[in-house]
């Protein structure tokens, strides 16, 4: 208790201080009104700690803005990985239909107009539309919604072309193109052109 006496004796004076220095924040004298020192001293204190808390909250904002960024990476990053998840795990089902389906995916090596009627062209059909939905959706994931990178881009067009170089497959696409989207139309199209086989010059005798 004896401790207590000397602090409650100086908070008193302080706050009597504070209190006497409150009521006069104004002093006259010959010059003039002059504002009292303590209240100038108070007033650039607290403009001071106005100005550290400005500071302060712009580091806040700062810090929040890269968390937000750092955010935004890592859901575009999950987004593009379940993308190739999907991507690749249709491609595993067509290869699958494929190796299901041998036969008829040899037959894709023959020229369209050339594949008699004893063969159920419905299954070639089938083959070529898979494959056609399946680089469509990859086209559109490039060049609508850029999802993917030049790296991963180039080897689809691998694909695509290797795809797009098989004789039937060249053949359906000229009768079944209308059915998709313009912009793959004519992708498509100058890749069936690209992958076409160039006539030889004639040899000279």
């Amino acid at each position: 208790m004896n401790r207590s006496y000397p602090l409650i004796l100086i908070a008193g004076i302080i706050f009597g201080l504070s209190l006497g220095l409150m009521l006069s924040p104004i002093i006259s004298n010959e010059k003039g009104v002059t504002i009292a020192l303590w209240l100038d001293v108070v007033h650039r204190v607290c403009t001071s700690i106005g100005g550290l808390g400005t500071f302060v909250a712009i580091i806040f904002v700062v810090r929040q803005f890269n968390l937000l960024h750092t955010q935004s990476e890592l859901v575009q990053r999950n987004t593009m990985a379940t993308l190739d998840g999907q991507l690749y795990a249709r491609l595993d089902s067509f290869n699958k239909v494929i190796v299901e389906h041998d036969a008829e995916y040899e037959l894709l090596n023959n020229p369209y107009q050339e594949i008699g009627p004893t063969v159920h062209r419905y299954k070639l059909h089938h083959l070529c539309d898979l494959g056609f939905t399946l680089f469509e959706e990859i086209y559109k994931h490039h060049i609508r919604y850029q999802l993917l990178d030049s790296e991963d881009w180039d080897e689809w067009q691998q694909n695509m072309a290797h795809f797009f170089s098989k004789p039937y497959v060249r053949g359906y696409w000229a009768t079944t193109a209308s059915r998709y989207a313009k912009t793959f139309q004519a992708f498509a199209t100058d890749l069936v052109a690209q992958t076409e086989p160039q006539s030889k010059p004639d040899s000279l005798p």
